[in-house]
């Protein structure tokens, strides 16, 4: 059986026993903060075909990590008869989950941030390239463009290779 088919025949939280369903919850949650730290890191490093790589995991991990918590919160008592060694590891797992979260959180908006200030920077290029000629000469025709300018709109072509 492939991976895909393993992942499409997952059992629902409420059919596990409460030491699986802890231990699915804490492989989850340690797979997610995992990937979540390498997107980070990926994003400091503005590696966006591995970012782009990562994407396919990270959203079957958080899909899979957030019906496991709904379940979990919609019957509270199936934790309640796992071992609290096991359900305060995974205690434990979330509060880390939710720290690598966070640092992805400040990483995306830095990285949201630059891009839209190269974004602005290349219109405003743009814009000052194309702009319309100086003013008015006689009998009303436009008067010459600007020198180093051309007539028409710019094309511009980013390569993100290093």
């Amino acid at each position: 059986m492939s991976t895909h088919q393993a992942e499409t025949r997952r059992s629902p939280a409420e059919t596990l026993a409460p030491v699986a369903l802890v231990d699915r919850l804490l492989a989850l949650t340690s797979d997610l903060t995992s990937v979540i730290r390498k997107e980070t890191g990926l994003l400091h490093d503005r590696a966006q075909t591995e970012i782009a790589a990562l994407q396919p995991e990270k959203t079957r991990l958080a899909n899979d990590y957030a019906m496991d918590v709904l379940a979990v919160r919609g019957h509270r008592n199936l934790l309640d008869r796992a071992p609290s060694e096991r359900v305060a590891r995974l205690k434990s797992a979330m509060s880390e989950l939710d720290k690598a979260l966070a640092l992805n959180g400040e990483a995306l908006t830095a990285a949201k941030s630059v891009s839209e200030g190269l974004i602005r920077m290349v219109a405003n290029a743009m814009s000052e390239r194309t702009a319309p000629s100086l003013g008015y000469g006689p009998n009303a025709a436009a008067s010459a463009r600007r020198p180093g300018s051309s007539a028409g709109t710019g094309s511009l072509t980013l390569d993100s290779r290093a």
